[in-house]
């Protein structure tokens, strides 16, 4: 069991350059990559995938990568913006005859404003570094991995305490499901009598339909699959598999069953369990959002 939140780091000198490269992730119903990528490193990105899809099956996957120069190790190439040099020399134009001032442009004085001048580092990227980069890569993304395993143990173990802790409450509603049924009946005779009084009925027939609207209230076939439920969520726990999307759907199913119980049985033996049970369902499916 994983969890999907984790991050890793890993970092790599080059004779050129230092390479930072950190993965991030977060909880997410699929598996959708985002890169924040220097633009010599763009054209890798379906290798990148490749990598991330050996150790992510769902959630939101960032990946950071940082390429710095080694002292003198870059060549330069500077470049004039030329159209930003036309628009200022034009806006100075205008100045000067807004407020009858001659304008003295100098070379100088041109290259200084913003964004005329930008030099750009020139650094191609070996076949060498790449096989670096991504190795270093592989070293974020089993750093992540190992992080979220970590975070993984604590959770079935939270997982697995919770399902114990639902297990009692449904035996306790067990345990009254007979004594509540009793009660159900009595009170499915006295209504039928009280509406009946006066009135000739066969009392097989009031026998018939008590047996019927018993039947329509009994919990019993909630209790089994709900047992069923919960075999398969204890199942799913001990995988060492990705799980989280069947234990989301287990969950749902869990609290659809309890819901069923408390609307079938609103008696006060239940009322306390069913809201517990339900509690303790909530609880779960907050932390199966963090399973992978």
């Amino acid at each position: 069991m994983r969890s999907m939140t984790g991050f890793g780091s890993s970092k790599l000198l080059t004779e050129q350059c230092q390479i930072e490269v950190s993965v991030r992730s977060v909880n997410g119903r699929f598996l959708e990559n985002r890169y924040h990528l220097p633009r010599e490193f763009m054209g890798f990105e379906s290798e990148i995938k490749k990598v991330i899809e050996k150790y992510f099956e769902r959630g939101t996957v960032d990946v950071f990568v940082s390429r710095k120069a080694r002292s003198g190790k870059f060549s330069h190439k500077l470049h004039v913006n030329k159209p930003l040099l036309q628009e200022y020399s034009k806006a100075l134009k205008e100045i000067s005859r807004e407020l009858g001032i001659p304008a003295n442009i100098h070379v100088e004085s041109m290259a200084r404003m913003p964004e005329v001048l930008k030099i750009e580092e020139v650094s191609e990227v070996t076949g060498s570094e790449k096989k670096l980069f991504l190795s270093a890569l592989e070293k974020a993304c089993k750093a992540n991995d190992l992080e979220r395993k970590r975070e993984g143990i604590s959770l079935r173990k939270d997982l697995s305490s919770l399902i114990k802790r639902l297990e009692k409450e449904l035996e306790k509603i067990h345990s009254v499901r007979e004594e509540v049924n009793q009660n159900l009946l009595q009170k499915f005779e006295q209504r039928l009598k009280s509406r009946l009084t006066g009135v000739e009925v066969d009392s097989a027939r009031i026998s018939q339909e008590v047996v019927i609207q018993l039947e329509k209230s009994d919990i019993n076939e909630e209790l089994i699959r709900l047992k069923e439920h919960i075999d398969n969520y204890k199942h799913l726990i001990q995988s060492q598999h990705p799980q989280g999307k069947k234990l989301d759907f287990y969950t749902q199913e869990l609290l659809r069953e309890v819901n069923t119980i408390g609307s079938k049985s609103n008696v006060s033996l239940l009322t306390q369990s069913v809201v517990e049970a339900k509690t303790l369902i909530e609880r779960l499916r907050e932390q199966v959002q963090n399973i992978e």
